[in-house]
């Protein structure tokens, strides 16, 4: 597409390449800085987001160098687009290029539409959209808690346990399950993205400990199953009971460089709802996130999902907030 490549003085342009992850996250950083005042981006997501199977960086991505440096950047998956300015290069339309850059990738996908979502604090980027063309979407928000002083272990409704996560042999089943309750929310700007491609950028470099399992095993006949509720044992069984099924995961991330147990996604099976297992599947992740020495735990979720008061009620506080703004009619 160096066809759409606009001419900037000192600027040129190419697709990104693998040499240029830590470059992206120096970009991203920097950007984080100046805008929020903290710095949110790792560089392992990064990985992860590029080791997607279906991620072509050569049709997908755009950089700008200057002096062999990279000082702008986009790329776009599914209609999703990520990308910065560094901020000692804004102010020169690179960003309005690289918006403009990804409508020609949707096109030549058929897509009609295609997104970002920015920091509310990112005010140049959120002037930029609106004089564009964009239309402000979903909210997100990235919530937190305190979680350095002891927590017990949640109590489950009766015919429930935590099981142990099994690496491989379970991967499948916390897809599909997940998938299966994202589905619920999902609209045009939010496509399913697929197992192999989930799998890279969700459960790369997984702990197991932080991937929490909640099955339900049905009531024998003339008897419940599990007796009365009980509080969770600290570590759930290592294989599923017999007639027990998942219906509930929290996918958990550790970053050894930081003090933050982070939770990536968490789903409950629709028809097991209501009976409190979303905070009990918090809980559990808390007080695993506490016993690897973790101080903190972390999440993000948006208006679309319907979750921020589950976070909320568990003791979670919003500190940042995002808008996804979304260009139609392409």
């Amino acid at each position: 597409m160096s066809s759409g490549y606009q001419a900037f003085e000192g600027v040129s342009w190419r697709p990104l390449q693998a040499a240029d992850l830590h470059g992206v996250f120096e970009i991203e950083a920097a950007s984080e800085a100046f805008d929020d005042g903290a710095v949110e981006v790792s560089e392992s997501d990064l990985q992860g987001d590029w080791d997607r199977p279906d991620f072509d960086p050569e049709r997908m991505s755009l950089g700008g160098l200057v002096d062999g440096r990279l000082v702008a950047y986009v790329q776009v998956f599914q209609g999703r687009a990520e990308g910065a300015v560094h901020p000692d290069y804004r102010g020169r339309g690179l960003g309005e290029h690289l918006a403009r850059w990804t409508w020609e990738v949707a096109r030549s996908e058929g897509r009609e539409r295609v997104g970002q979502t920015i920091s509310d604090n990112e005010r140049s980027a959120a002037t930029l959209f609106g004089s564009l063309g964009y239309e402000r979407g979903h909210t997100a928000w990235i919530l937190r808690r305190d979680i350095s002083a002891p927590l017990p272990a949640p109590v489950l409704p009766a015919g429930y346990r935590f099981r142990e996560y099994v690496p491989g042999a379970d991967d499948r089943s916390v897809y599909d399950l997940i998938d299966r309750a994202f589905s619920e929310w999902r609209n045009a700007d939010s496509e399913p993205m697929g197992f192999e491609n989930w799998l890279s950028c969700t459960l790369r470099d997984v702990r197991a400990d932080f991937v929490v399992l909640l099955e339900y095993e049905p009531p024998a006949v003339g008897g419940a199953a599990g007796g009365a509720a009980q509080r969770a044992p600290a570590s759930g069984a290592s294989v599923p009971a017999p007639g027990a099924h998942l219906v509930g995961t929290l996918v958990g991330h550790d970053y050894d460089e930081e003090d933050e147990g982070w939770i990536e996604q968490v789903a409950v099976q629709r028809d097991h709802r209501g009976k409190g297992l979303g905070g009990a599947l918090l809980a559990e992740s808390f007080r695993r996130f506490r016993e690897a020495g973790r101080g903190v735990g972390g999440v993000s979720t948006d208006s679309r999902t319907g979750a921020l008061g589950l976070y909320e009620h568990a003791g979670m506080k919003v500190v940042r907030s995002y808008t996804r703004w979304v260009k139609t009619g392409l």
